[in-house]
């Protein structure tokens, strides 16, 4: 008689098609190697992605850091501050040398890293041994791996050479319905047969329907499982993600806890911080001589940025180094400032207030000024009851990030159409949307639901890139922009001309473009990305993340993106 759990059940699951997934990298993919059989090689390579896929639900969610070492994004990983380099390993490591330098050269790197993944294998493989899991965790880690298929998994992410996403979605499915057989549940099962059927049926990355996949499939899936969680009464799990717990698609209404991007509950928003982080940030008074607020380069009506192609200085006739960012969703992420030299909404405030060409203030004399005000003293009460009443530079750097963190409007004509809308969007706008996932691979960097940086589902993120942004819009003789980005913080090479990869939600809005504002449209916009960024136009750009391939988009589906684009925009 087996008395184990359901829970304990899928753990042995697991363990077993770990054991499948070992056998293929040992047997099939490191034998095909030493053979130099580069079919053979390319077809176990598949085989083994394949596999891990179905298991990486489980993978994902116990064991995280391995995670990244078995399926990771190729480039080098940074310790700030420890002077730490970690090198890439795993899948797409192996993908770039399958399918991009298949030499007898690389033949030993690629043998180097087999070796590492079977190393890798057999640590998840102990690790799993000594894990107790619960039936709360499980179906918080099937909910999670919904959300990556759906933001990550088909717009080919992380295999971006092979093209196998929908193949491999369809084997992340098969995943989830082996935990949901455990719970006995038909209703589900039929769901995802459906949607496999229609993965299998519309295997083609550029022409795939992501849209009615994402509407009709994967989200009435997510839905469904969750009526049978609270059915088996299973209570939901606290999870690693910035979604709220019980979200059950990341297109919902109210579907982020923002508190989640702050470091503690004294960071907290409520409405009364909000409401004073409102007026002091239309208040000159922050700044030197009380000469502009932060809405004077932060304009509600174009989407808290400027127009300019680079932002003004305080000092008549000053320009700055780069353009003005949008401040909608910015609450939304874990760095700020084009550079990421801000970890925090709170640091960026302190910086922007004090800087000698964008505010030249001072917090802490803005607060004596502030403290003369019985409006404000009135306000600063509200908002801060357990404290002094008084205003104090913490106090203003946190209400101004309160009132940031609550530009999450999520109410364009897009949002409106994932919440059930149908005739919120036309057939130009979804085409543009599934280019957007797909074709184009802009959602491969700008990652749905928030179109910015930060990574589905944990959201735990924000990437820069190097993408090669010329200095002018000359193509013929390009050159790259001198602004060197994160490398003038940190002088890694890796990081020389990065920058952050920010929202193109309200992007209709928010124009000129790019971190210099060299380009003045859209279009331009999108011509730079089809041509494979600074690489793909000439620019001799060694560390350049964006491919540069060439997209081969057509007018039609240049104008299509932008029609999506275009739904992005909110009312604020």
């Amino acid at each position: 008689m087996n008395n184990k759990s359901n829970a304990e059940l899928v753990k042995a699951d697991f363990d077993r098609e770990l054991s499948e997934l070992q056998e293929i990298i040992d047997k099939n993919l490191f034998q095909a190697i030493q053979k130099k059989d580069e079919k053979a090689i390319k077809q176990s390579f598949l085989q083994a992605r394949i596999k891990y896929k179905q298991l990486e639900y489980y993978i994902e969610y116990f064991f995280p850091s391995t995670s990244v070492l078995l399926n990771g994004a190729p480039i080098d990983e940074i310790e700030l501050g420890e002077n730490l380099i970690e090198n890439p390993t795993g899948f797409q490591v192996m993908e770039e040398i399958i399918y991009q330098n298949p030499t007898i050269e690389n033949r030993k790197e690629l043998e180097n890293e087999v070796k590492k993944m079977q190393l890798n294998l057999q640590r998840v493989k102990r690790f799993n041994e000594q894990y107790q899991i619960t039936d709360a965790q499980l179906f918080d880690a099937i909910r999670l791996e919904i959300f990556r298929i759906t933001s990550l998994g088909i717009t080919g992410f992380d295999t971006p050479n092979a093209l196998q996403s929908i193949p491999e979605a369809a084997s992340a499915l098969k995943g989830i319905a082996n935990v949901l057989a455990r719970y006995k549940n038909n209703g589900s099962a039929k769901l995802i047969a459906s949607a496999i059927s229609y993965l299998n049926s519309h295997n083609n990355f550029n022409h795939f329907d992501r849209l009615t996949f994402i509407t009709s499939y994967l989200d009435p899936i997510s839905k469904h499982i969750n009526q049978l969680r609270l059915g088996k009464k299973i209570p939901v799990a606290a999870s690693g993600s910035a979604l709220r717990d019980d979200a059950t698609s990341m297109f919902q209404v109210n579907a982020f806890d923002v508190n989640k991007f702050v470091g503690n509950s004294t960071l907290f928003i409520n409405d009364d911080k909000i409401a004073l982080g409102k007026v002091l940030f239309n208040d000159a008074v922050l700044s030197n001589g009380n000469k502009r607020s932060c809405a004077s380069c932060h304009q509600q009506s174009l989407a808290f940025t400027d127009g300019l192609t680079k932002a003004a200085g305080i000092a008549k006739g000053e320009v700055l180094l780069r353009n003005t960012p949008t401040l909608a969703y910015a609450g939304l992420q874990r760095g700020f400032f084009y550079d990421l030299k801000a970890g925090t909404l709170e640091d960026q405030a302190l910086d922007v207030v004090h800087h000698k060409q964008e505010m030249n203030g001072s917090l802490k004399e803005a607060a004596m000024r502030i403290n003369s005000s019985k409006n404000y003293a009135a306000l600063f009460r509200k908002a801060y009851p357990d404290k002094s009443t008084k205003a104090d530079p913490w106090k203003i750097q946190h209400a101004l990030a309160s009132y940031i963190r609550s530009l999450n409007p999520f109410n364009s004509r897009f949002d409106r159409y994932m919440q059930g809308d149908k005739k919120q969007l036309n057939q130009q706008e979804k085409a543009g949307f599934n280019l957007f996932m797909g074709k184009a691979k802009c959602g491969s960097c700008h990652f749905a639901p928030l179109f910015n940086g930060t990574q589905a589902p944990l959201f735990m993120k924000s990437e820069a890139e190097v993408l090669g942004v010329p200095a002018t819009t000359d193509t013929l003789k390009p050159k790259i922009d001198p602004d060197l980005g994160r490398y003038a913080l940190y002088t890694y090479p890796q990081y020389k001309h990065a920058f952050k990869t920010s929202t193109v939600r309200n992007i209709t809005k928010t124009g000129p473009y790019m971190h210099n504002g060299v380009y003045k449209t859209l279009e331009e916009v999108i011509d730079f990305y089809n041509r494979g960024g600074g690489a793909g136009m000439g620019i001799k750009v060694d560390n350049q993340t964006l491919s540069g391939d060439k997209r081969n988009l057509t007018k039609t589906e240049i104008k299509q993106i932008i029609a999506f684009l275009g739904t992005l925009e909110d009312s604020l």
